[in-house]
């Protein structure tokens, strides 16, 4: 049975490039495991390498048996077509990098409202104060404090003249 790479679902944990990097590292200690086992003695076989919870549920999900060399075949190759051809948005963010939990729940959305195979590129902008900047490749969107402030300059200035007025000084 063909599955076509538009079929394939990544898990949620998965969010940018660093993490298919890491599943296709996995993937490739468990070929060289197979390849290395044909060639060794019955009976002195060393375990399977262990594998992540991401490699785990991208096999069970998309029906894969890491034992069988067409399976990981087709999954390194939709892991390397994901690498190349998956849309990436990049956000930065003000001072810290924003938690798992949160990534995971934005790249569940941008994957059910945008592309079923979105990745997310964080970074950090310490000139932001709070917020962030999201961009794609023909996109900017500047969802910080800063840039609202700047857009609301006037009327911080007028309030703080205003109170100045008001409290006689």
């Amino acid at each position: 049975m063909a599955r076509r790479t538009t079929n394939f679902r990544l898990p949620p944990s998965v969010i940018g490039l660093m993490d298919l990097g890491r599943l296709s590292r996995e993937l490739q200690a468990i070929d060289e495991f197979v390849v290395q086992a044909s060639v060794r003695q019955a009976g002195k076989q060393p375990d399977l390498p262990r594998t992540s919870r991401n490699l785990d549920w991208l096999a069970k999900d998309n029906g894969f048996n890491l034992l069988l060399d067409v399976d990981r075949q087709r999954l390194g190759a939709f892991l390397d077509a994901v690498r190349i051809q998956a849309p990436v948005i990049h956000m930065s963010f003000a001072t810290t990098d924003p938690s798992a939990a949160f990534l995971q729940k934005m790249i569940t959305w941008f994957r059910a409202e945008i592309h079923p195979l979105m990745l997310i590129q964080t970074g950090l902008q310490p000139g932001l104060a709070a917020g962030c900047i999201v961009r794609t490749a023909n996109k900017y969107f500047d969802l910080s404090l800063r840039k609202r402030f700047d857009q609301n300059k006037q009327v911080l200035i007028d309030k703080l003249h205003e109170g100045s007025v008001t409290s006689g000084g």
